[in-house]
This record gives C-alpha cells, structure tokens and sequence, in this order.
C-alpha cells in the first residue's frame, strides 16, 4: 500500500478546514487561535506553530478573528458557574466541573501528545472552588480547588468554549459539512471536471475539487493515464486508501463465473457500495481505463440526498420508516484476483437513511443485489418498507433524477459513496470492444484527518 507522503499530508490538513469551513479561505492566524491547542505563550503548553494543528474559530468565514478579554469574573455559588462578562458586555458561564476537567496545567494536560492527563475517576463532579480571580495583567482566570491545585485559563480560549446557544451554534456549523442537493439539470450545469495532472500538482485545483466533493458529492477527474495504479495514485495523495476483502483496489470487467453483479454486463441499477461492511466506504473511485463502444455502458449517478426529501416532502411516513427499520446486507464468495482464494462472509444491517440529531440525512445506505432474502422487522413493518423501497429506486431512476454520464478512457470519477448513487447501464459484449475499470476506495476519516 503506498505511504501518505508530506504533501498528502498537508492534503489531509487543507480537507479538514474544508470540512468545517467549506469555500472559505482558513489561515492560521498565529498561536492561540486553535480551539483544540491551549493559546497562551507559555514554555509548558504549545503553540500552534510547534504542533501545526489547524487554527480554526467559531467565527462565520471571513469575520475578523475575535480576542475574547474578561472585564469581570464572578464565583456564583448558587449555579456552580463561574461567570465571565467579556470587554463588549457579553457573559458566559463555566461550570466548576467543567473548568477542573479542563485544567491545562502539566499536571492535568500532556503538552507534546496534546491530551488531557487528568482521568475522569479523579474528578469530583460537585467540586466547588475554593477562590477565584481575574488576573488582568495575563489575562487568565486563576482558579484554586479545595485541595490546594491551581488552574490557570487564558481569556481568550475560554473565549472559544463558551457554552452560549450562539456559539454553540456556531460549532455545529463548522461540524457540519455545506450540503447543495442536485438532480439531473442542476448537476448537468455544475459537475465539475478538473485534469489528472492538475489535480496532483496544483493544491488549489485539488482545494476545489475536494470542496466540491464535500457540497455536492461528486467529481470527475479528466486525462489520467489509461493504466492500473491511477487510483492508488490518487489516494495516496490525500490519504489512505481502504481495504476490502476484494483487494486495495478492484478490477471491473464482465468476468466469467463473476463474484460480484458488478463484474458482469448487467444493468446496475443506483446503489450504495459495500452495504455489509459496517463501516461502509466513505469516497469511491472508478477510473476508466477502456470504455466499450457502442451503446451501453453509461454509468448513472444520483443524489440520494435529494431523493430523500422527496420521499420526506411526498411520504413522511415512508422517510419515517425508513430511518428506523433496518435493511440486512450480504457479500458471501471467495476472491481469488488479488487475493489467493480468499473466502469472505460479510453480513450487516444498515437503514436505508441515516439521520443526525437535528434529523438532516447524513447518509443513505442501499444496494438492491446485496439485500439479504431475511427482513427483520415485524410482520406488519413488511409491506411499507417496499412501498419506502419502491419508492426510493422509482424515484432514483427517474430521467430527472439522475445524471447519465459515460466515462472516455481516462476518466476517473470520484464520488461520496454514502451519498451518490452510482448505476450502469448494461452493455454487450464483443471480441474488439471491452469496458475495463478499476475502482477503489477512501474513508473520509483519512481523507478529513488533520495529521
């Protein structure tokens, strides 16, 4: 498998700003402005320019960079908090547990490994502080427990962990990624094609093509070499690629005694990959190294997401069930191309959507050939689940659903496995005309990572 290089590396970084501040520019803005890195200049705790974490803010994108300073510091005793009011008049409270929890002394926090050393079997849930007090002069809030410790929190990186309902939004914001639904006219005018070489040699290109992959779940990467290895290529360059028991990467091509209905000829119809992994695979990649010509062969592509508020909008109960009643999945053969006669069982439930707390899809889970023959739901559960099932391939097929593209040689088309459904249409067939792809995957907790 192939390393993650320096420049992978830096990827990896630029992905994870992404992620939290999507089509914006993040800059790091020197030490003490990253929420995850204590920001004081002092010798036991570090900075952002040694340790190299990202610098990110609760902040809208393009805000100036807010220097949060205490005016006051009151110990209320009758709400366990203690309360700041900022330079502007604004107040925020701090629990006392949470403030313990959260001492940065080297004592309670490990500077090199960044981790917090104080175990929660050490701490008292109804600790009370013995004083506390605003030091000015180093802008810290000085806090001294009934056992003599001291903890000492700068007023800025309390400043960016307040527990205010508009700050809180706020880092739901940047924990969630800008979602922009599409169908078949919307992505036609907007699918964005960036060239190979470009992609690997130019960070803003590969910026782009990685903000688009975040919004929209789809991008098609143009010009590659028409050989195997393209694919490895690409993910080492952002991450580390994924593993499955049909290999690091996987060929697709019409097969005789096929293990897999994609290695056949046949019709796909939209699906989600590897359904009866647990953990299923995050972004894809299909490069075409020959394409069949003639008819056939076009692959189809459609935003799950926006079939699932159609089924919302059109059948809440439907989009109900769904979400809660569980499909099972299967993968049973032996794999014998990459690895030597290598037998796999995979069996795993998933719902069809998957929902946060505030009940935004945030991914779908389907693949029609790996849908088990058991149903295990109640008897009276059965017969809506394929209304919720019909309606959720009907509407996916439909003309104006769906984007039909087919790939010329080079072609690589990268996309959000938990998201896009990926389909093709069935092709014949002949001794001097062959469609050959080689697909692989990357979860999007390496291509995210931030080191």
């Amino acid at each position: 498998m192939a390393s993650v290089s320096r420049c992978a590396r830096q990827v990896q970084r630029l992905v994870g700003a992404a992620y939290r501040r999507l089509a914006s520019t993040v800059t790091a803005p020197g030490p003490g402005r990253d929420p995850c890195v204590p920001p004081v200049n002092r010798p036991d705790l570090p900075s952002l320019a040694r340790t190299g974490r990202h610098a990110y803010s609760a902040l809208p994108a393009g805000a100036p960079q807010r220097i949060w300073r205490a005016e006051r510091v009151v110990d209320n005793r009758d709400s366990g908090n203690v309360v700041l009011t900022w330079d502007c008049g604004e107040v925020a409270q701090f629990p006392y547990v949470w403030l313990r929890d959260s001492c940065l002394c080297l004592d309670c926090y490990h500077p090199s490994a960044l981790s917090r050393k104080l175990r929660i079997d050490q701490l008292d849930v109804n600790i009370a502080p013995l004083s506390v007090q605003n030091d000015l002069e180093a802008q810290e809030v000085v806090v001294t427990w009934p056992d003599g410790h001291v903890s000492r929190f700068p007023h800025d990186w309390l400043g960016q962990r307040q527990f205010t309902p508009q700050q809180l939004e706020e880092r739901k914001k940047q924990a969630t990624p800008m979602t922009v639904l599409w169908n078949r006219a919307t992505m036609e005018s907007s699918l964005l094609k960036v060239d190979y070489q470009d992609l690997l040699g130019d960070l803003g290109v590969l910026r782009e093509a990685l903000h688009r992959l975040i919004s929209h779940g789809l991008v098609v990467v143009r010009n590659s070499p028409t050989r195997f290895g393209v694919v490895e290529k690409i993910a080492s360059h952002v991450g580390l690629i994924k593993v499955t028991h049909y290999g690091t990467t996987f060929k697709v091509t019409n097969k005789v005694d096929a293990n897999n209905l994609a290695y056949t000829n046949e019709t796909l119809a939209p699906h989600t990959d590897q359904p009866y992994y647990e953990h299923t695979p995050g972004v894809q990649m299909l490069h075409c190294i020959s394409q069949h010509q003639g008819s056939g062969g076009e692959n189809t592509l459609t935003d799950s997401f926006y079939v699932a508020q159609l089924i919302r909008q059109q059948r809440p109960d439907l989009f109900k069930l769904l979400s809660v009643m569980p499909f099972e999945f299967f993968d049973v053969g032996v794999e014998s191309e990459q690895y030597h006669d290598s037998p796999f069982h995979k069996v795993q439930e998933h719902t069809m959507f998957r929902t946060d707390r505030e009940g935004k899809v945030t991914q779908v889970c389907f693949n029609n050939p790996s849908r088990s023959y058991r149903l295990n739901v109640p008897l009276e559960s059965v017969k809506p689940m394929f209304e919720g099932l019909k309606m959720f391939q009907d509407l996916s097929m439909q003309e104006e659903n769906h984007v039909l593209y087919k790939m010329v040689n080079g072609d690589v088309l990268v996309f959000n496995n938990r998201r896009v459904l990926h389909g093709r249409r069935g092709y014949t067939v002949t001794a001097d005309s062959t469609r050959t792809l080689e697909g692989g995957y990357i979860d999007w907790d390496e291509l995210l990572g931030a080191d």
